[in-house]
């Protein structure tokens, strides 16, 4: 496992103790794209259902109410998180758990009737690349749904950073756009859905410990603020921003169907 990868799973097995009240955002999302399932429910073929990126279990909560009658496999690369979900659903004998990193799993072909994950590509090093990959285990017909967020988020976070010569410390995030062109070479038909929503602390570093108690808080490109940056940018940001720190996502939702004839 790369450097980066044992960073990103470790600071998501770190905040498991504190996820499910500290993810507001990722929380509402799942509500979200467990609404927008909801159509979708009775159009995929039979087949198990996987979700990739569980983490407490915000959106596993749909699917397997949605599949109750089918097999569902929750999988996160952060054992601890795992252990989570099991927790959570214990009882249920339709629910798999599997620790996977599913940039490097292996995706067997036509197997799936859906491919779900909640706020879980922007990890990924190359998130058209691992979905793509993800899109030929479907079976014909299969749906695969994903949200997360998209480059266009954090505008005043790297503006701010940017006027003060500070390194922006957020991870790189999905292009919205390129991501939908690419996965729609396939033999899919994609349809995207964005919309812009918003956060605000009292300060930066509540704002950051927000990120930590998330697990979000790791940049891929191990940048690092000092303290003494941290306070430069603590107080341009809530001077600039009338004594507050909002923040702003941009949310991207997608829901990618395999073709019945491929």
């Amino acid at each position: 496992m790369s450097d980066r990868k044992q960073r990103i799973t470790r600071a998501f097995s770190d905040s498991v103790d504190y996820y499910a009240e500290h993810g507001r955002l990722q929380k509402q999302v799942a509500e979200r794209l467990g609404r927008s399932l909801e159509p979708w429910q009775h159009s995929v073929p039979d087949g198990p259902v996987i979700e990739v990126g569980a983490g407490t279990g915000f959106f596993s909560t749909y699917l397997t109410r949605l599949y109750s009658h089918r097999s569902v496999i929750l999988t996160d690369i952060s054992r601890q998180m795992i252990d989570r979900c099991r927790s959570e659903f214990n009882g249920n004998e339709n629910i798999d758990y599997k620790v996977l990193d599913a940039e490097t799993a292996e995706w067997p072909d036509s197997t799936y009737a859906l491919i779900a994950g909640n706020f879980v590509a922007q990890w990924f090093k190359d998130p058209s690349a691992t979905l793509s990959e993800m899109m030929g285990s479907l079976k014909p017909g299969g749906l695969m749904l994903m949200s997360f967020p998209g480059n266009e988020s954090f505008p005043q976070w790297k503006k701010y950073c940017l006027e003060l010569g500070l390194p922006y410390t957020g991870i790189d995030l999905p292009d919205v756009e390129q991501l939908v062109v690419n996965l729609s070479m396939g033999p899919v038909k994609v349809d995207f859905y964005e919309d812009q929503s918003s956060d605000t602390f009292k300060d930066v570093y509540e704002f950051f410990r927000h990120l930590k108690k998330t697990g979000t808080s790791v940049s891929t490109a191990k940048r690092k603020l000092t303290p003494r940056q941290l306070r430069l940018l603590n107080n341009y940001w809530l001077e600039q921003n009338n004594g507050k720190v909002t923040v702003h996502y941009h949310t991207a939702f997608i829901a990618a169907k395999r073709d019945l004839n491929s």
